[in-house]
């Protein structure tokens, strides 16, 4: 494909994957909707109100300052059920 965020992402993946750690995660709209806290395969896991979500990295559009900006719409329910997996195995 070869777009400016699967640049970063391969970029993020080979070098330095903890750098997504410890930051608030935004939607596309910028609004604040968690704190990344973990990376799991593929997965970039994210505590929310109290609960946990695994957003897959291909989802992740951009770094802006100290927040990871989100692309798409969020499935609340299955990013759920993929941090279950994630809570098994931590």
């Amino acid at each position: 494909m070869g777009d400016k965020s699967d640049e970063m992402m391969a970029g993020i993946k080979k070098k330095d994957p903890l750098s997504l750690l410890s930051r608030f995660v935004a939607d596309k709209e910028g609004n604040r909707i968690g704190e990344s806290i973990s990376i799991y395969k593929d997965l970039l896991i994210i505590k929310k109100d109290g609960d946990y979500y695994a957003i897959p990295l291909k989802h992740v559009d951009e770094l802006k300052g100290e927040e990871i900006h989100l692309k798409g719409i969020v499935q609340w329910k299955k990013a759920k059920e993929l941090a279950e997996e994630w809570k098994k195995n931590v």
